[in-house]
């Protein structure tokens, strides 16, 4: 559980220099807002059911405009390398399977959701938010094994896919992982299949990891934690537009990530998510669990040190998202850190988080003016350092490039993958939480391109 906790808090990351999502129709999500629990997922339920639906053989139709690269190749994500240079890439109604006996012969359709647990029943087998197009040897090596995480793998894709052993708590037998890039995609999928087939599942079967349309407690905290760590990709941004046009229904989970928590996740305490600067007065603060109105929005459960103290008004909410709020503040001063103290927060549901704190440091002389493009490659001392628990690293990229930062202890051992994809050049902040480690020094590595530096911080409890 500690694990997932950690991941939850530095996973919900919102960078400056991606995308904004494309919202749906200002009413999509009209009356499931602020709802909890059972009550949210039978409403997404009821708002996401009776879609339109794609025939089997309409899926190959359909992966050209839900599924293509910006090459205009197969988005196949079992061979698919973010960031490097895939072993293979298919043509969209080229090469369709057929037989194969290895990998590169043939692509074909993939139900994440086995197709053996839905019983092969309509519409399910052919819905396109658990449907990809796949390297069919790939696809029949995954066979019908839950998705799980492999340390000692029998097989090895050439994009690094695994087959073996489970080391996800709660199951052991054999799982198919894919590579870290597209488990938050893979868990969205999951997390829809579970709601849109709600009350619908007669013809579903039970399983190692499902029981007909319910995810198992084991199942359903790992996809969680994926859900946190892999977040939405302008990828599955496009997908779930595409499939709208086809379906006429939408994914809520890529729309609104927030969801997976009030559904999967009731009994976590809310977490700071992250922190940003919004304007010289303005801050947001995510929360990751929806929080109740009552004890947040309440100027005096918020103070910023430095002399700004006390919020001069407190917004519940930001675009229907009541796990964030935003505060209005008097002026801040650019490249200073402040700290943050909150107290007195509960989830909607009642679960509180205990009295915390978090550090902003504002922008200033040391970040980047909006269009310009940064000098070098830099990877700056976390701060504050030394740290208890909190702390922030920042870091300037000088080009567009796959981008991973990760935290090793002192003997090599990966303890934490705090970032794995593609960013444009720029200066980004990233929350680290070591709440769960012992104190100790660590080692943050960051990886761009072909450019790689390390820093040492102290963790002090």
């Amino acid at each position: 559980m500690h694990v997932f906790v950690r991941s939850l808090i530095v996973s919900f990351l919102l960078l400056s220099s991606l995308p904004a999502q494309d919202a749906p129709a200002a009413d999509y999500y009209a009356g499931v807002y602020r709802l909890s629990g059972a009550a949210l997922r039978s409403a997404l339920h009821n708002l996401i059911d009776g879609h339109t639906v794609v025939s089997y053989d309409g899926l190959y139709t359909a992966f050209p405009s839900t599924d293509s690269k910006p090459n205009g190749k197969v988005w196949d994500i079992y061979s698919d390398i973010p960031g490097g240079t895939p072993p293979y890439e298919y043509e969209h109604g080229l090469r369709k399977c057929g037989s194969y006996n290895s990998e590169n012969d043939c692509y074909n359709r993939e139900h994440s959701w086995p197709d053996s647990w839905l019983g092969a029943t309509n519409p399910a087998r052919s819905d396109l938010f658990h449907m990809y197009p796949t390297d069919g040897y790939v696809n029949n090596r995954r066979s019908n094994y839950p998705f799980g995480e492999v340390s000692n793998p029998t097989w090895t894709s050439m994009n690094g896919s695994k087959v073996g052993p489970n080391t996800a708590a709660g199951y052991s037998g054999t799982v198919f992982e894919p590579i870290n890039e597209y488990k938050g995609d893979l868990a969205r999928s999951m997390m829809y299949m579970s709601v849109r087939y709600f009350t619908e599942d007669t013809g579903f079967t039970t399983t190692v990891a499902t029981n007909k349309s319910e995810l198992l407690g084991w199942y359903a905290a790992m996809l969680y934690r994926w859900h946190v760590k892999d977040t939405v990709s302008m990828k599955e941004i496009v997908r779930n537009n595409a499939i709208e046009t086809f379906q006429k229904n939408r994914n809520p989970f890529i729309d609104h990530p927030e969801f997976a928590a009030e559904i999967w996740n009731t009994s976590a305490a809310p977490v700071i998510g992250y922190v940003q600067q919004l304007s010289s007065t303005g801050i947001e603060i995510d929360l990751t669990r929806y929080v109740d109105s009552v004890s947040v929005v309440t100027a005096g459960n918020i103070m910023v040190d430095k002399g700004i103290g006390n919020p001069v008004s407190v917004q519940w909410g930001v675009n229907n998202d009541v796990s964030k709020v935003r505060i209005v503040t008097s002026p801040l001063q650019p490249g200073t850190q402040y700290q943050i103290q909150l107290k007195n927060v509960k989830s909607i549901n009642g679960v509180a988080m205990k009295d915390t704190a978090v550090f902003l440091k504002t922008s200033g002389v040391a970040s980047v003016p909006d269009g310009a493009v940064p000098d070098g490659f830099v990877l700056a001392q976390n701060y504050p350092n030394p740290f208890n628990p909190l702390t922030t690293i920042e870091f300037t990229l000088p080009r567009e490039a796959f981008t991973s930062l990760s935290v090793f202890d002192l003997q090599g051992r990966e303890l934490e993958v705090v970032l794995q994809r593609r960013l444009a050049s720029g200066t980004y902040r990233l929350p680290f939480n070591a709440g769960m480690l012992p104190s100790g020094i660590y080692i943050y590595q960051l990886r761009s391109g072909s450019q790689e530096l390390s820093r040492k911080m102290m963790l002090i409890k």
